[in-house]
C-alpha cells in the first residue's frame, strides 16, 4: 500500500526553491499525516485547532526547520512529509460542503510569480483526485493555523 506522500514521489520543486530567497522552511511548519507521526516524532510538535490536535514540523517560535541544512537546503527532501512535498498546492476541506478544495498558496513566491508549471500542478492535482483523505484529520489540517493567501483550483465532491 504504501505511505501516500510516497504516491507522490514525482513532485520535486527543487529546481525552483532552490533559486528562492525567501525559504518555507523558515517560515512555515507542515502538518503530519496520522501515518508520518512515528517518522518525525523526535521533532514534531503540537498544534492546536478546534477540531483537536495535531503533530506538525518545521518552523516554530522563530527557528527553521530542523531539516533545513545550512546551504539553504532539505537534508530530507525524499523522505520530507507529503505537506512539504505538496505546498504551495494544499487540500482544505470546506466544512459548508464536506468537499476537499485544492488551493495554491501565493505564499509561495513561485506560486505568486507564476513560476510553478501547470503540468506540475496538474499531476499534483490528478493524483489528489484519486487519494482519499481522513475527514477528521483534514477538519483539523484545515484548522491549522496559517496565512492563508489561498487560490481555489478545484473543489473535489465527497464521494458519500
Amino acid at each position: 500500500m504504501g505511505k501516500k506522500s510516497d504516491k507522490f514521489a514525482f513532485v520535486n520543486f527543487g529546481d525552483i526553491c532552490s533559486k528562492c530567497n525567501e525559504n518555507c522552511c523558515k517560515r512555515f511548519y507542515a502538518v503530519l499525516l496520522p501515518e508520518e507521526e512515528e517518522d518525525f516524532k523526535d521533532s514534531s510538535f503540537e498544534v492546536k485547532t478546534a477540531c483537536g490536535p495535531i503533530k506538525a514540523v518545521g518552523s516554530r517560535d522563530g527557528y527553521p526547520c530542523p531539516y533545513l541544512d545550512k546551504s539553504g537546503f532539505c537534508s530530507i527532501y525524499p523522505k520530507r512529509p507529503l505537506d512539504c512535498r505538496l505546498w504551495p498546492v494544499m487540500v482544505y476541506y470546506d466544512f459548508t460542503t464536506g468537499e476537499r478544495v485544492v488551493y495554491l498558496d501565493l505564499d509561495c513566491p513561485a506560486a505568486s510569480a507564476g513560476k510553478i508549471p501547470h503540468e506540475v500542478i496538474d499531476s499534483i492535482i490528478s493524483k489528489l483526485k484519486e487519494e482519499g483523505f481522513d475527514e477528521e484529520w483534514l477538519k483539523k489540517y484545515t484548522l491549522a493555523p496559517w496565512p492563508n493567501h489561498l487560490v481555489e483550483l478545484l473543489r473535489i465532491k465527497n464521494e458519500r
